[in-house]
Order: structure tokens, then sequence, then C-alpha cells
């Protein structure tokens, strides 16, 4: 008897739990897969090389010293000194060329070349003197910085297509210098001298000993276009220059030879757009 009571209650015990399995069974097959997740956002990549141009505005200081050398045969040569800066300020335009590398880590690395003509001129003078103050001459100065150029290392980090950076290197320029020598004579200059004819003289000069360093924001507004403001500090140190001038002095030729060594601190402010090969 106690065995056919314990099978009804085993029977009537499976006979309840066997439906609810069943729709337990239909919940897991009707429940909809899980929803894949999103993938990560699409960051800008600044890898690749681009080519671009550039235009903006300069400003520049130049400090000069040195020694003239005035001969008028049949007197002595007259040996002197002299020192004076000047000022000088114009546009400028041209084109960069560089290549960039971006970390996964969302620094980047990349090297420059530019090169750009310019409008940069100033005037200055400076007065020569002998050991003794005697004044020699005075030499009126005109020059202007035809082109300039850097090559630079870039170290920035980006920010998706937003790109903050500083730059430093190399720097080379070329300018040309007109001169006139304006005042001969017993006294310091400019003061009364011996009126003289002639004495104009101009050189070309090529430096190659600078530097640069700045930096700045570039933004990439589409995929391959980029658009950059930037500023470059530019200094060359002992430009050396000779000039040679020759006149006459009532009659008299004279010649004046001038060596001097200028130290040149040039800004420059500058936009400039770049297209970027991926």
């Amino acid at each position: 008897m106690k065995r056919t009571v314990l099978g009804l209650v085993s029977v009537l015990a499976l006979a309840i739990s066997a439906p609810l399995d069943i729709a337990s069974a239909a919940d897991m097959a009707v429940k909809a897969p899980p929803t894949p997740m999103a993938p990560a956002p699409a960051y800008f990549n600044w890898t690749g090389f681009y080519v671009g141009a550039n235009v903006g505005g300069g400003w520049a200081n130049a400090s000069a010293s040195g020694s003239t050398l005035f001969d008028e045969p049949p007197f002595a040569p007259i040996a002197s000194t002299f020192a004076g800066s000047y000022g000088a300020g114009g546009v400028l335009g041209g084109g960069q060329i560089g290549a960039n590398y971006q970390f996964p880590n969302h620094w980047v690395i990349g090297l420059e070349a530019d090169v750009d003509g310019s409008s940069l001129s100033g005037s200055g003078g400076n007065c020569s003197t002998t050991a003794l103050g005697v004044g020699v001459g005075c030499t009126a100065l005109n020059t202007k910085f035809n082109d300039f150029g850097t090559v630079r290392g870039r170290l920035g980090y980006a920010a998706d297509n937003l790109l903050l950076y500083g730059t430093g290197g190399w720097a080379w320029s070329q300018s040309s210098t007109n001169s006139n020598f304006t005042c001969v004579g017993v006294g310091t200059c400019p003061g009364p001298g011996v009126a003289f004819t002639g004495g104009s003289s101009s050189a070309s000069m090529t430096a190659t000993n600078g530097w640069a360093a700045g930096g700045g924001l570039e933004y990439a507004f589409t995929r391959n276009w980029t658009v950059r403001v930037e500023y470059l500090h530019i200094q060359f140190n002992g430009i050396g220059e000779t000039l040679a001038t020759s006149g006459t002095v009532t009659g008299v030729p004279f010649t004046a030879t001038t060596s001097s060594s200028a130290t040149v601190n040039m800004d420059v402010a500058r936009v400039g757009l770049n297209y970027l090969f991926h």
C-alpha cells in the first residue's frame, strides 16, 4: 500500500513540473539575441605625407658691429669701428612639405621643410669712429630679406582632428643690402663734412647658420585637407657681410671697405593649408 501511494505522488509531481519546464524552454527559445556592442569611434589619423602653402607676416631686428677702412691716397688709410641696429617688417608667402606619424597614444611626430619669399625690409645706419673718437663716415643701409627657409622636426598631440604641436630646427636666409656713405671729414657724423660724389654700394648675403623654434595649431576639416596657424622665431648669429664703397672727395678718389657681423632676430606668424596623403 505504501509503495502504491509513493508511486502516485511521484507521478503527480512529474505531471505538475512537466508543463513548467516546457514553458521555461519556450521562453528561452523566443528570447532575442543580445545586442552587439557598438564599435569604438574612429579617430582622425595624422599619419601620412603632406604638401601645402602658407601666407603671413613677419618682423625682424638686426644689430651689427664692425670696422671701416677709409683710403684716400696719398693720405694714410684710416681705420674706424661702428655699431648700430635697425628693424624690418613685411609680408611673406611660400610652401611646405612634410610627413607625420601618429602613435596609438595620440602623440604625433613629423619632419617639415619650407621655403618662403618675403618683402621684409628695413632701414638703419651707423657712423664709424677712429680710436681717437674722430668721425670718418656714416653709412645709411637698406636691407631686404628676400627669402628664407627651415627644416624642422615636429612633436604634437592629436585630439581627433585637432593637432597641437611644437617645432624646431635649422634655418637659412638670403638678403640684399644697399648702402650709401653719407659724409666724410673731421667731426662726429652725421655732421658737417667734406662733400663728395658717389659712395653707394650693394651686397647679397646668404646665412646658413640659423635656428628656428615655435609652435602651432592644425585642424583637419576633411579627411585630406587641414588648415593651420603657426608662429616661428628665427635667429641668425654672426652673419658676416662686406661692403666696398668708392667715390670722390673734392675730386680725389677714395674707397671705404666695411666689414660687419650681425645678429638677426626674425619673428613670423602665418596661416597654412595642407593636403594630407594618408
